[in-house]
């Protein structure tokens, strides 16, 4: 489950929960509605106001997400598909909108580049936006999966941290995946394929680095083996540093 806030202008807090539709069937009641808010989004609460949460729930049934992925987008050269007739998306990925803009974009450019021959424009703009459709409405499902099980992994906020530096130091080569699909006019389809390849060049360059450091570290250990002598610490001295520290 996720919760997606939004802070309004006057200083309202207003949020959209997702989970499956057993979850919601189970909250029947005000007292259920601050149990479950309680549990797994207690920040919320006073964000909210606890009366206010108890009353706005039940305002609106919960309703299914959709996603829609279709191909052609033409039909002959009479008619077109654009924005969501096309390639509905869930919220995920804030790029529904994006993405419907996009379409005129490539259809001006197209038109453009064909002479307004809809018996050439129409298929061609199939050919180029199908992929990147497709593209945007995988990526904005796995950004529910990622928002909801991954972002406090340490292993996936280390992954970031390291992202962001090697962007740093070669910001032509390595790009962020937000990067490439919010900032940039980067194909969808084209930036998802750049992230699974630096995705797979990064972790490898992390498993050789780690085994580098494992060999080094033992080589070392095995060209100048520590005194052991001197790293056991008598039992007394240890006693007395205890004694020292609780009688303070």
């Amino acid at each position: 489950m996720v919760i997606d806030g939004i802070l309004s202008e006057d200083k309202t807090f207003t949020c959209t929960l997702f989970m499956p539709f057993e979850e919601f069937e189970k909250i029947t009641t005000g007292n259920e509605v601050i149990e479950f808010f309680q549990k797994y989004f207690p920040d919320a609460i006073p964000l909210i106001g606890a009366n206010a949460l108890e009353r706005d729930y039940f305002h609106l049934p919960a309703q299914a997400m959709v996603s829609v992925k279709c191909s052609p987008y033409h039909i002959g050269d009479k008619c077109v598909l654009m924005g969501d007739a096309a390639h509905a998306v869930v919220p995920f990925y804030g790029q529904g909108m994006n993405a419907g803009f996009e379409d005129c974009i490539v259809f001006d450019e197209i038109m453009n580049q064909f002479n307004e021959d809809f018996s050439a424009v129409l298929p061609e703009y199939t050919r180029v936006r199908v992929p990147d459709d497709h593209a945007i409405a995988d990526l904005a499902m796995y950004n529910y999966v990622e928002m909801r099980a991954h972002v406090n992994s340490k292993w996936f906020i280390f992954r970031k941290r390291v992202d962001n530096l090697l962007h740093f130091l070669m910001p032509k080569t390595i790009i962020p995946l937000y990067t490439m699909v919010t900032f940039t006019r980067t194909r969808y389809h084209v930036a998802v394929e750049h992230w699974h390849w630096q995705d797979r060049v990064i972790n490898r360059g992390l498993l050789l680095g780690a085994v580098g450091a494992v060999f080094g570290g033992s080589y070392l250990l095995i060209k100048n083996p520590p005194n052991i002598n001197k790293l056991v610490v008598p039992t007394e001295k240890i006693w007395n540093k205890l004694a020292a520290l609780i009688t303070r």
